[in-house]
């Protein structure tokens, strides 16, 4: 079995990736990568922005390893090209590789905070990724760890006892965020991290993410519309349309020197809307 190198340079890798839905329950087959190349460093940052449908999430979870999850209907197809995670060839992934590399590629779905565990408590939400794959661990190590997330969040640790029902949308997400790095994964891959949570906490969520690349060097690969965590955090950012490439380059020139227009308009977008929430309730 081939194991996952964690001194892997790039970290991941794609050559004319090609990934799709098979028809399932009366639906029909659906494209929704087609013809990607990437190359991630090891302690780079990749941003992969795009519009609604655009094949942002189907994209990043198949390079996250989770492809296969879900029902039948949500699982991607490869259907060209290769990818590979950590020297880790993603098309031959078998479950027992897949639950070897997700120990180490760390993976936030989009509204990932209105899936916490209900039952547990926000404490328990926290240490249930290394409950479920380490026997024997340092509690007091790790609860300093918590505690200083906790405080970079603006979160009192007395919500560490309450519910995920007891915390609004947006102390859910920065819950899902902090959940998302409890294993130390040597590449996070994060689907709009900053999704539900208000202006005034948004930098927050970028402070956890950096004071996490500064203390473990790790890759990271951004999918979000908040254009300040972007170019806080991101090198480099490839921009997709319709499941293709459609603009690449460094964070402080693509939106400036794009000869693509929806690109252009993209830009624009994210400009004017600079993710206009309303505050958390």
């Amino acid at each position: 079995m081939i194991q996952p190198n964690l001194s892997a340079d790039p970290i991941l890798h794609t050559s004319d990736l090609s990934l799709g839905y098979p028809a399932h329950a009366g639906g029909r087959a659906f494209q929704a990568v087609e013809g990607v190349s990437l190359s991630l460093r090891r302690g780079g940052v990749l941003a992969v922005l795009g519009e609604s449908g655009s094949g942002k999430s189907t994209l990043t979870r198949y390079l996250a390893g989770r492809g296969s999850e879900g029902d039948k209907s949500a699982r991607i197809k490869l259907s060209g090209g290769t990818a590979h995670t950590l020297d880790v060839p993603l098309e031959r992934l078998s479950k027992r590789g897949r639950n070897r590399l997700t120990a180490y590629v760390g993976h936030l779905a989009q509204d990932a905070g209105a899936t916490l565990t209900p039952e547990l408590n926000v404490g328990d939400v926290l240490y249930e990724p290394i409950v479920e794959r380490v026997r024997n661990f340092d509690r007091v190590a790790l609860g300093s760890v918590v505690a200083e997330m906790m405080d970079i969040v603006a979160l009192p640790l007395a919500k560490l006892q309450e519910y995920p029902f007891e915390l609004s949308k947006g102390q859910r997400q920065r819950v899902a965020v902090m959940r998302s790095l409890m294993l130390d994964p040597k590449l996070l891959i994060v689907d709009e991290p900053t999704l539900g949570v208000d202006a005034l906490n948004r930098p927050r969520i970028v402070e956890l993410l950096k004071w996490y690349q500064q203390r473990t060097g790790a890759s990271m690969v951004l999918v979000s519309h908040d254009i300040k965590m972007l170019e806080a955090l991101a090198e480099e950012v490839i921009v997709l349309q319709q499941g293709q490439v459609v603009g690449r380059g460094e964070i402080n020139t693509i939106f400036r020197r794009t000869e693509h227009d929806y690109v252009r308009r993209l830009a624009d977008a994210l400009r004017s809307t600079a993710y206009d929430e309303i505050a958390e309730e």
